[in-house]
């Protein structure tokens, strides 16, 4: 680095003054790279132009001047699916099903040129858009789940200094609206295992009685069942807040689960199987079964609901339901907690009884509890 003139074989200096100076910095190695370029034969001219390529190269490096490589979203988008970490999400394959969109839409541009105006148009656009796999469109938590994959790409850029923002962070999700109150009487949950094939009526007798989520069913095995001792045993990795759960067996699951085990399969450890193979989905049959029982508007996940607003009905305490099903926060609880008709009549016959009761410190404590008379 400096400045010089060739050689000869004689050692001779020939030939115009030569500058080189630092251009850039290796990301993997973090060593200065260099080039050079000619500057006549004054050495003069040389020093100065010297001089001023340093002065360049420190603002760049000090002041963060230098120009960065440009990446399309395309590009950030596959860097960002071949990260180790993201491949071990559950959640991996709809990660890259929702990629598939975003680059049709954000593809080919420079991730430095995307907008948060682009990013909302593309959200609303999304709430006229047909799903791939069915007529309607896509829904506002739909949506929000694309700009959460396009925010955690660009933090992980911002993280990597491959970007210098993210355009999301000015991005507001839309309203959800998305809390459900739907749940069953026993006699629509018995109505509806009666149209039922027997492999799919085990899966929603275990969902009814149990509150467990559909992967926690599905993917349920053998070593899991602690038949036995009267219990479920989840991991960490089998809950969705990957945290271990314990979820009790009542005398209709241990029969269920007794019957199942005797034709049990030697090739693999599931639980729930159908001719042979491990259960993934009983989608249509639990559709066609609620159908045929009258029962509309009823999806597998509200047998979540029943069962958070029956055990909540028996008088068991709100904390240990929340134990039983996984849920970390009281207001999360709260949105499988179904308050119906049934509920605020009990409510007013507590009442009723309340007022009308005499309570037993006598005469005083009644009117004490009355309060002043008009």
């Amino acid at each position: 680095m400096g400045v010089y003139r060739r050689k000869n074989k004689h050692g001779e200096p020939y030939g115009p003054w030569i500058v080189q100076f630092p251009c850039a910095i290796n990301p993997q190695t973090g060593k200065q790279k260099y080039t050079s370029v000619k500057a006549g034969h004054g050495k003069r001219l040389a020093d100065a132009i010297f001089a001023q390529k340093m002065l360049d190269w420190e603002k760049k490096k000090h002041l963060g001047l230098e120009k960065k490589k440009d990446y399309t979203f395309r590009e950030l988008a596959d860097w960002y699916l071949g990260m180790p970490k993201v491949k071990q999400k559950r959640s991996y394959a709809q990660d890259v099903s929702r990629m598939t969109i975003l680059k049709e839409e954000f593809g080919n541009f420079n991730a430095r040129e995307i907008k948060p105006a682009m990013i909302e148009a593309f959200q609303h656009n999304l709430l006229n858009r047909r799903c791939k796999r069915g007529a309607k469109p896509y829904a506002p938590a739909t949506s929000n789940r694309f700009l959460e994959i396009i925010k955690r790409i660009y933090n992980l850029a911002l993280r990597e200094d491959l970007v210098e923002k993210n355009p999301c962070l000015k991005v507001s999700k839309l309203p959800e609206n998305n809390k459900r109150d739907r749940v069953i009487s026993y006699t629509e949950y018995q109505a509806i295992l009666a149209g039922l094939p027997k492999y799919a009526a085990d899966i929603v007798t275990t969902a009814y009685y149990t509150g467990m989520r559909a992967g926690e069913i599905f993917n349920l095995t053998w070593k899991k069942v602690k038949l036995e001792e009267g219990y479920i045993d989840l991991l960490a990795a089998d809950t969705k807040t990957s945290e271990p759960r314990r979820i009790p067996l009542n005398e209709a699951l241990r029969g269920l689960f007794t019957g199942l085990r005797k034709v049990r399969h030697l090739k693999h450890d599931h639980v729930f199987t159908y001719e042979g193979a491990p259960v993934r989905s009983i989608k249509r049959s639990f559709k066609r079964a609620c159908g045929a029982a009258g029962i509309e508007d009823f999806r597998f996940h509200d047998l979540r609901h029943t069962f958070n607003t029956n055990m909540r009905k028996a008088g068991v305490d709100r904390s240990v339901i929340m134990k039983i099903t996984g849920h970390k926060t009281m207001s999360m609880f709260e949105r499988y907690n179904t308050v119906d008709e049934s509920d605020a009549l009990e409510a007013y016959r507590k009442l009723h009884f309340f007022l009308n009761t005499p309570p037993p410190g006598g005469e005083i404590t009644a009117i004490l509890l009355q309060g002043p008379q008009q």
